[in-house]
């Protein structure tokens, strides 16, 4: 692994061990925002109740406290990436209600898609490291080049025979 991999991942990972060790341990703290996604649930059947709100908050928090721990200390990176990514996005939702101005200020409003952009920054962020495949050529590629050298192989063994 680069230097640059080894700083980055951790550094990338940290907001997200953090917010999922937060979520677990002060789930109720999290309960008012994860209510912004209560349309959301119903329409698949679930009501967001406090005991199913709370167990969501903590499954989602071990979720990310285990993705970003595993992104941290490069196990399975691109994995934990791509898991990070996809659990970040109702998050950032939740936390920042952007679609919902009614009554607010613009400060506020501003505020909310700052919060907005930071998280899509963290999705980013996350699916580059899905797709980092660590300074190694991709499998077509490599398919593509075994082809070739085969090819080649060939081509050199028929001139030698003549």
């Amino acid at each position: 692994m680069s230097i640059l991999r080894a700083v980055a991942r951790p550094l990338l990972a940290a907001p997200f061990i953090v917010s999922g060790a937060d979520a677990l341990a002060r789930p109720k703290a999290h309960r008012e925002r994860a209510q912004r996604l209560a349309p959301v649930a119903s329409k698949f059947g679930v009501e967001l109740d406090e005991t199913t709100s709370d167990s969501a908050i903590r499954s989602l928090g071990a979720v990310f406290a285990v993705a970003g721990v595993a992104l941290a200390a490069g196990k399975f990176p691109r994995a934990a990436g791509a898991v990070l990514a996809a659990a970040q996005v109702p998050v950032a939702l939740a936390n920042n209600p952007v679609w919902s101005g009614k009554g607010k200020d613009r400060k506020e409003r501003l505020t909310e898609l700052t919060g907005l952009l930071g998280a899509a920054g963290l999705v980013g962020g996350a699916l580059l490291a899905a797709a980092d495949r660590d300074g190694k050529p991709s499998l077509s590629w490599r398919r593509q080049a075994n082809r070739r050298h085969k090819e080649a192989l060939k081509a050199a063994r028929a001139n030698r025979a003549q």
